[in-house]
């Protein structure tokens, strides 16, 4: 099964307990988050990803906007803010491209 490993932090800028505003941001260590192409699927219809591909600065932006909100989602705190760097985002892109765009027109049996 493929998969894809993305590296990234969370800063808080409000306490967990009281929702006061942090003097200071607090970033955290570097975690790690699995996606999986069905994740892909799940948040958006194949066609959609189909169609933002078209556009390099969309599908990007879809890219960015996927990898944000399914994250946060399952792992992160609500007040957390998730920070994914422009290199991890370029290789869900690939991964993206690969395993759910690519693979969707690849025939799933070759018989030569």
């Amino acid at each position: 099964m493929s998969k894809i490993i993305v590296n990234y932090v969370t800063q808080r800028s409000h306490c967990k307990c009281c929702e006061q505003r942090l003097l200071q941001l607090e970033t955290s260590k570097v975690k790690q988050f699995t996606i999986r192409p069905e994740d892909v699927t799940d948040w958006a219809e194949r066609e959609s990803w189909d169609s933002s591909y078209a556009s390099p600065d969309e599908f990007a932006e879809m890219v960015r906007e996927f990898t944000n909100e399914v994250i946060h989602f399952h792992a992160a705190d609500m007040f957390d803010r998730v920070v994914i760097e422009k290199m991890e985002l370029d290789r869900v892109n690939e991964f993206i491209t690969r395993e759910v765009l690519y693979q969707a027109v690849r025939p799933t049996s070759q018989t030569e």
